[in-house]
C-alpha cells in the first residue's frame, strides 16, 4: 500500500506569498529604485566619481556666449605628485567649433554611461565633470575639430564617432606624448579623411591606468 504524500509546511518565517502578491512587486521596485539611487549618487556629470578629488577632464563652459570652452586635466588627489600641477589646460576651442561638436559628445557619452548602468547627464554653464578616459576620448575629438579646417569639422567629427574607445585612446596617447600645435594639426588631417574600415585595432597604448586607486570607472581597454 502506498505511503500518503506528506505536505511539508514552509519554515517559519519562509512562507510563499501568493503570485500576484502586490507586497512582492513593490517590494522589487523599492529594491531597483535603491539600486538606481545609489548608482546616480555615485558619479557626477558624465560617470565622474563621486569621491573627494578624483582625476578627471573637466570640460568649462563659459557663460559668455563668444567665449572659448576649456578642457581641463584635473589631477586630483594626485596633483603635485612627481611633479604634477593640479591640472593643465589641454584643449581651448572656441564656441563656434564647440557648439559643432557638443550633441555628438553628449550623446556619445550618454550612451557608454547607460551601457554601465550609470545616470546620463547634458552639458551647461560653468564646470562639467567627465570620468578621465571618457574625457580623454573627448579630448581626441576637441584636439581634431579645434584644429581642423572649417570645411572638415563634420568628417573629423563622423570619424570620431566610427572610433572605438581603444583607437580614441591611442590617438590621445600620440597627442599627449608630443603635445603641440603640429601634432594636434596632423591628428585634425588624419581625421578629416572620414570614417574609414579598421580592421586591425590600434595599439593599446592609450593613458596610463598607474596611480588611479581602482578608478576610473571606464578601464582603458
Amino acid at each position: 500500500m502506498m505511503a500518503a504524500a506528506v505536505r511539508k509546511d514552509p519554515a517559519p518565517g519562509r512562507e510563499r506569498a501568493p503570485k500576484g502578491d502586490p507586497t512582492v512587486v513593490d517590494s522589487r521596485k523599492a529594491v531597483e529604485a535603491a539600486r538606481k539611487n545609489a548608482r546616480k549618487a555615485a558619479v557626477v556629470g558624465f560617470g565622474c566619481p563621486a569621491v573627494d578629488w578624483p582625476h578627471h577632464i573637466r570640460v568649462v563652459i563659459p557663460t559668455g556666449r563668444g567665449e572659448d570652452i576649456r578642457l581641463v586635466e584635473d589631477f586630483g588627489i594626485l596633483g603635485h605628485s612627481g611633479g604634477r600641477p593640479d591640472e593643465l589646460d589641454r584643449c581651448i576651442i572656441s564656441r563656434p567649433r564647440w557648439n559643432a561638436m557638443a550633441e555628438t559628445a553628449k550623446q556619445d557619452l550618454n550612451a557608454k554611461l547607460r551601457e554601465k548602468g550609470l545616470p546620463t547627464s547634458r552639458w551647461q554653464t560653468g564646470d562639467n565633470k567627465v570620468e578621465r578616459i571618457l574625457g580623454t576620448e573627448l579630448l581626441t575629438l576637441a584636439w581634431a575639430v579645434a584644429a581642423a579646417d572649417e570645411g572638415d569639422m563634420a568628417a573629423v567629427i563622423a570619424t570620431w564617432v566610427s572610433l572605438q574607445s581603444a583607437e580614441r585612446l591611442w590617438l590621445a596617447g600620440r597627442v599627449l606624448a608630443n603635445p603641440n600645435d603640429r601634432v594636434r594639426r596632423g591628428l585634425a588631417l588624419l581625421m578629416s579623411a572620414g570614417p574609414t574600415a579598421v580592421t586591425e585595432p590600434f595599439a593599446k597604448s592609450g593613458p596610463s591606468q598607474k596611480g588611479t586607486g581602482g578608478l576610473p570607472l571606464f578601464e582603458a581597454p
